[in-house]
């Protein structure tokens, strides 16, 4: 029998069941006590006593407590010893990821046109100093693979150049707008290195290249030594020579591909602050020639920046229908506008560069013969030299091989070697420059020298010779055992090149590339092959069903074969059952998510003040596209190969379709929800589609947690993220592509993002009122010039303003106030800078929390729309306090309204007429002005509420 439960004093059975529909679901039935017993002991008490007031059934019922679900899964999951998990969606909101807008920017005017070229700019002119033909932003490219390939300029001269920015206008309430500074740029092109720029000055204004009258466009100059404009011509630009000589083999085409797909990303910094300003993305499509010797397009690019909030409302729009989706949870900011000019020049390719054997191009069969006993091309080679020829460059030259010293082909033999001659090798300085040959003759003339001397010197003449003598013994000896050692490894190396294939292959971060490889049996029994890789990147498709999907994606016309591969073998490598002679096609798929996850420090380069490299520091920054090969054996029982198949691995840069950039508070995870665009806005998706029930995701950190869960069709895809985030001032950058199909055939989006680790502070404060705190700055090991700058100067102001000597080790206290002006949650920042290095020294971020003000009065006012100069008012305000008092008068809206005095002084129980001048608005509409009354300390006294009704 089991326990009796008491039943809770003053509540019956009638009073329970509203409750029960209201809160939770509940579910009656009897229970058995062979599978139902009650927890006795101090489990048991201790269970009852954490929920006092959870009711309790009586007699032998029992109800059950959970989340609403199905009666059918609740009475199934009261069989099973563990828990079941229940249908649960993250609390958190998530973010919506802007669908592929345009990124060409708008073109210029003809009166814009005309001041860049009086401007001074460095001109672009082609090889025969003409200028490049002017492309326009909005017209249609068409990309024409084959224009392209027969050009018979080849070389490609990319120019990056840098004419002018403009901040957008902002209302200051100092009257000091700051419209001049410094700024600097950051970006990559293609596989080059990232390039950082140094600092450029906000010059002289030029009004007339923008069509938009809210910026006000400033022509960048370049800084000398002294921080004043340098006397060179306005602007800056960066060039990218792109020499066929120096590519990849087969790279030529695919970096014109490369052009018609890809989007230059580019970050635009603050450079007295290192804060960020915005980001802006153009297409590349324009810098295509298609048979034309140059081009040149310039454009007028917005510069946004995005702000992630963590109080968002929830989803509006129709998620099944293109541009109705409204993003929540992200504040896109138009900060300024950059004119930026790109260009694109032909030119030939040197000759005397070229090299004498043609380059391999991309192997475009997906079907791959291997080389056997049948069809070999392989005629055979020295063991030292001959192993990493081709067979196309041994179709070509003929089959000799000059013997060479074995000093000058292995340098570990070299060094075991301890011959008089090698002994004063470092004494000849004079013939370090000199050649072998000579060096050889040299030393030969010095022996006989020797060896011919004067008969007093005969005697040490013998003593040398005898010496040399037994020394070069013993270097024969140790060369013979080498050769011993090596002989067997250097002829297993020459008979596996005679049954090696070797297939280049161009591929990209979350890009696979399929291709099948033609196995051939040679012998005339059965074998049972094992296809050996050790390479993660390398897949046997062993599921028809993707083989297929593949075969169709890259047009391989050949049969597919079910069950070829033995699945339950114990190898760790898939088999294969071959009967004698008998041919097959092994499909594979290389996929990989190598990519650079590399972030330079964060600030200017400074062309006066080289920095040191440090050592080590490059060979520790991974390589991403550096080419490597892997091999994959064919092996029979007796882990003989039968075959070997080469992979030339050549990667290329992957598309970036949008950047994410978040700040979080340091040694802390990063979880975010983003939410996928409709998928008709999408590349590759079919048009008036249904959507899809899920999407597959990876990423380049095998740290980063990311996933996606199946919903129905229709519904909205979520991306969650999840992110380790490290030390202040860290900056962690990973990819993540996005699939629509279970096998990762193509990536339709690649996101890449970067996280900033910043220290947080937390701080509560109220809309209009100033809330003060401190922060602790610690110095470093060395004493440095330092200033602070805040993200917001309008709502976080920071004592000291002026630089001052940050000593080494020291500590030093830093005084902000925070005033905001919106009630809700807000991200601020904090850097300190090195002003003469202009290195990032430490960084904070302020999380806001604004609550609203209390109001006081209210008041109701009719403007029209297109007021003139706007409308005068006055509201009166008596001094409660029986002393005479010091107010500060403020507003949460200064764009249109503007106080006749901003500080007021009121008798005791006085009354002070406020002269209030409202501007004028451009729109019909209702705006709510709040009037902050302030005392001295900028604590706010009361708040008046004006309704400022615009209408025609």
């Amino acid at each position: 029998m089991s326990p009796q439960m008491p039943q809770p004093h003053g509540l019956d059975s009638q009073m329970a069941v509203p409750y029960a529909q209201s809160h939770i679901f509940a579910q009656s039935q009897p229970v058995m006590p062979q599978q139902y017993p009650m927890p006795s002991g101090p489990q048991g008490a201790g269970m009852m006593s954490a929920a006092p007031g959870m009711l309790q059934p009586m007699g032998s019922y029992q109800m059950e407590i959970g989340h609403i679900r199905d009666p059918a899964t609740a009475r199934l999951g009261m069989t099973s010893p563990e828990l079941q998990e229940l249908p649960y969606t993250p609390v958190h909101a998530p973010i919506m990821a802007t669908t592929q807008k345009s990124h060409s920017g708008q073109g210029l005017s003809r009166a814009a046109y005309a001041r860049l070229y009086t401007a001074g700019f460095p001109p672009i002119l082609d090889r025969h100093g003409e200028a490049p033909d002017v492309v326009d932003p909005a017209d249609h490219v068409s990309f024409v693979a084959s224009k392209e390939d027969n050009d018979y300029l080849q070389c490609n001269e990319i120019t990056v150049q840098f004419l002018a920015f403009a901040r957008m206008l902002t209302y200051e309430p100092s009257g000091q707008s700051k419209q001049h500074g410094t700024i600097f740029f950051t970006f990559q092109f293609y596989r080059f290195p990232q390039v950082t720029t140094e600092r450029l000055l906000l010059g002289a204004t030029e009004g007339d290249l923008s069509r938009d009258r809210k910026v006000l466009p400033c022509v960048l100059q370049k800084i000398d030594s002294e921080g004043s404009a340098a006397k060179f011509p306005p602007g800056y630009q960066v060039k990218y020579l792109v020499d066929p000589t120096f590519l990849k083999p087969g790279e030529g085409g695919l970096f014109t591909r490369h052009l018609s797909q890809q989007t230059l990303h580019l970050d635009v910094w603050d450079g007295d602050s290192l804060l960020l300003i915005g980001s802006c993305a153009v297409e590349l499509k324009h810098l295509c020639r298609q048979g034309r010797e140059a081009v040149q397009v310039t454009y007028e690019l917005d510069v946004v920046t995005t702000e992630y909030s963590d109080d968002m409302p929830a989803m509006t729009g129709d998620l099944t229908r293109g541009g109705s989706v409204r993003p929540v949870g992200v504040n896109t900011v138009l900060k300024g506008r950059l004119h930026l000019r790109l260009a694109n020049v032909g030119c030939l390719v040197d000759k005397k560069m070229l090299q004498s054997e043609p380059l391999p191009s991309t192997s475009k069969n997906k079907l791959l013969i291997a080389e056997g006993t049948g069809n070999s091309s392989f005629f055979g080679g020295s063991l030292s030299a001959g192993l990493a020829q081709s067979h196309n460059s041994a179709l070509k030259r003929p089959n000799v091989f000059k013997a060479q010293h074995i000093t000058e082909t292995n340098r570990e033999v070299a060094s075991m070697l301890v011959t008089r001659r090698d002994k004063a090798a470092p004494q000849e300085d004079p013939t370090r420059d000199v050649d072998a040959t000579k060096k050889r003759k040299m030393a030969r003339m010095q022996a006989i020298r020797q060896l011919t001397g004067n008969e007093e010197n005969q005697p040490q003449s013998y003593t040398s010779y005898k010496q040399l003598k037994q020394e070069r013994m013993r270097d024969l000896k140790t060369i013979e055992m080498y050769r011993q050692q090596t002989k067997q490894d250097g002829i297993r190396n020459m008979l596996n090149s005679a049954i090696t294939t070797d297939h280049i292959i161009h591929s990209s971060m979350g890009s696979p590339e399929f291709f099948e490889y033609v196995l051939k049996n040679p012998y005339n029994v059965q074998h049972t092959i094992t296809v050996a890789c050790d390479d993660p990147e390398v897949f046997v498709i062993t599921d028809a069903r993707e083989w297929r999907f593949f075969k169709q994606l890259n047009q391989v016309y050949s049969a597919v074969e079910e069950g070829m591969f033995n699945l339950q073998s114990s190898s760790q490598y898939q088999q294969i059952f071959l009967r004698p002679k008998e041919s097959v096609s092994v499909p594979f798929k290389f996929l990989s998510f190598r990519a650079d996850h590399s972030v330079k420090p964060q600030g200017p380069t400074d062309p006066f003040r080289p920095q040191p490299k440090k050592m080590g520091q490059e060979s520790k920054s991974e390589d991403s596209l550096e080419s490597r090969l892997v091999k994959i054996y064919f092996q029979t029982e007796d882990n003989k190969p039968i075959s070997i198949l080469s992979l030339q691995v050549e990667p290329v840069p992957h598309v970036i379709d949008q950047t994410f950039r978040f700040h979080h508070p340091e040694q802390s995870f990063l979880k975010k929800s983003i939410r996928l665009p409709p998928f008709q806005v999408l590349p590759g998706s079919t048009v008036g589609g249904t959507g899809l029930s899920q999407v597959f995701v990876r990423c380049s950190d095998v740290n980063v947690i990311c996933e996606t869960k199946p919903v129905q069709q229709g519904e909205p895809q979520d991306v969650f993220i999840k992110v380790a985030v490290g030390t202040s001032p860290q900056i962690k950058k990973f990819f993540v592509a996005i699939y629509t199909d279970p096998f990762l055939s193509k990536p339709i989006q690649i996101w890449q993002f970067c996280i900033h680790a910043l220290q947080r502070v937390d701080v509560s404060c109220v809309e209009g009122q100033t809330s003060r705190f401190s922060l602790i700055l610690r110095g470093t090991q060395a004493s440095r010039l330092v200033r602070c700058f805040s993200s917001h100067p309008n709502e976080m102001q920071l004592q000291p303003r002026d630089p001052f000597m940050l000593a080494a080790n020291a500590v030093h206290e830093i005084h902000v106030g925070v005033r905001p002006l919106q009630v809700g949650s807000k991200f601020l920042y904090i850097n300190v800078v090195d002003v003469e290095y202009h290195q990032l020294v430490r960084t904070w971020l302020v999380c806001l929390t604004c609550k609203a003000p209390v109001i006081s009065k209210a008041f109701e006012l009719l403007l029209p729309v297109g007021g003139g100069k706007g409308s005068n008012k006055k509201i009166s305000y008596t001094n409660p306090y029986p002393h005479r008092k010091v107010f500060n008068l403020r507003c949460n809206r200064n764009d249109l309204l503007q106080f006749k005095d901003t500080r007021i002084e009121i008798g005791s129980c006085e009354s002070h007429t406020i002269g209030l001048r409202f501007a004028p608005a451009q729109n019909p509409g209702m705006v709510e002005i709040l009037i902050f009354i302030n005392d001295e300390d900028d604590k706010n006294e009361e708040t008046f509420c004006v309704k400022a009704i615009y209408t025609m």
